[in-house]
């Protein structure tokens, strides 16, 4: 890992992070609450309700996002485009799963806690 690489992220990540909220909000929302609400019962733990929201979120944007990524950023014309996506979508799950779950969703839940409290 160089130095370069960090900054070559960053600047795919301002055209990515956008892109990605918006296709959470208005495309995959819906599918996610659906399919999350198959796997719930009313005495699912809140905690496994989460781990299981933020599971498929991981597991339909990853993909999307990996191939978009690809389409945009990646040298695919030796290697062939489905080889390259896939192996993009593989190299990024772990830390996309990892990210959601033990550091970007739980930061972005207490924020919104400590912004939208409830006063009683």
């Amino acid at each position: 890992m160089r130095d370069a690489v960090l900054l070559d992220a960053f600047r795919e990540m301002m055209i990515m992070w956008p892109v990605a909220i918006i296709l959470e909000m208005f495309v995959f929302e819906k599918p996610v609450v659906y399919l999350s609400q198959r796997l719930i019962t009313p005495e699912t733990p809140i905690l496994l309700i989460i781990l299981i929201r933020c599971s498929i979120t991981v597991c339909i944007m990853c993909p999307t996002m990996s191939l978009i990524a690809t389409a945009l950023f990646k040298n695919f014309q030796a290697t062939g485009f489905i080889g390259t996506w896939l192996q993009t979508a593989v190299i990024n799950f772990p830390m996309a799963i990892g990210w959601q779950i033990f550091l970007c969703g739980p930061a972005v839940r207490f924020l919104f806690r400590t912004i939208f409290r409830k006063d009683n």
